[in-house]
């Protein structure tokens, strides 16, 4: 994260960038993310959103959820950081009333004492949707940013939908959140290696001259030119087993992911349909699934 005095100088030299002859270095995290050791048992459930058209909360995962947790019926630990109008007992109770057609107990990580020991011996972690700036920032707040990276690297079932799926990156950078608040870095749990867009809706508003989000992500892709961007439309979701291995979850009627990937001038477009697999290697500038 950068202090104020090196925002001040990026937004100069941005501003240097449009003067000829002049050209703006390239973004960069401040620290990188450590090589992870990761178990072949790994399980990463990214969900792009918590309701498909008119379903009911999460009510239509059955066979994303009995994919992931292997048909056991699990103590999943639950964290609500997301939530900011609104109570984590509120969140909880919703999430856990959810969860009942599946069999599973939801404990928030708020009644643990020591969220860290709650982390490290949990069953399974839920990561639910809301505020990507207020999840990320209470996360390093309890420090469990790296137990939870720990705990999933090495088994444990982690499924997170919206903001909970967008912190499988290795950064927040891609939410569509507004920053209520500030995190003491960008850097997330990096379950995958390149950045994801949930509650992906292509185009813009009609009667309105905003920016679409493809200009959006366009213009993330201008900045950062090592980088590779998948939205994920509502209800599709994607499904990480072991190092490499990713499936494109959804319905049946949901719509192909969006592969906004880097060319030599702007960017490019692949469509990836449901029930694809492939190497999570693969998504890089030049790459072929």
């Amino acid at each position: 994260m950068m202090n104020r005095r090196q925002l001040i100088a990026a937004a100069a030299m941005a501003g240097a960038a449009a003067l000829p002859g002049i050209q703006a270095a390239q973004a960069k995290p401040k620290t990188a993310i450590p090589p992870q050791k990761v178990s072949a048992a790994r399980r990463v459930l990214m969900q792009s959103s918590s309701r498909y058209h008119n379903s009911g909360y999460l009510d239509f995962c059955d066979e994303q959820y009995a994919q992931l947790f292997d048909e056991k019926k699990l103590e999943i630990v639950f964290v609500p950081y997301a939530k900011v109008a609104g109570t984590y007992e509120g969140y909880e109770k919703q999430v856990q009333d959810a969860f009942k057609r599946y069999g599973h107990k939801i404990v928030s990580i708020h009644r643990f004492a020591d969220p860290k020991k709650a982390v490290r011996e949990a069953q399974a972690i839920a990561v639910g949707g809301g505020n990507t700036w207020a999840l990320v920032t209470r996360m390093y707040e309890a420090g469990i940013i790296e137990e939870i990276r720990n705990a999933v690297n090495g088994g444990t079932p982690y499924v997170g939908w919206s903001a909970g799926g967008n912190v499988c990156c290795p950064t927040l950078r891609t939410t569509n959140d507004m920053p209520i608040a500030e995190p003491p870095s960008f850097n997330t749990f990096g379950f995958v290696p390149f950045q994801t867009n949930p509650h992906f809706i292509s185009g813009g508003n009609q009667g309105l001259n905003n920016e679409t989000r493809e200009d959006r992500i366009e213009e993330f892709l201008a900045y950062n030119k090592d980088e590779e961007v998948i939205a994920l439309p509502e209800g599709t979701a994607l499904y990480v087993t072991g190092e490499h291995n990713c499936e494109v979850l959804g319905p049946k009627d949901a719509d192909p992911l969006y592969w906004f990937r880097q060319a030599p001038k702007g960017m490019k477009l692949e469509r990836i349909a449901l029930g694809t697999k492939f190497d999570l290697r693969n998504v890089v500038p030049g790459g072929k699934l």
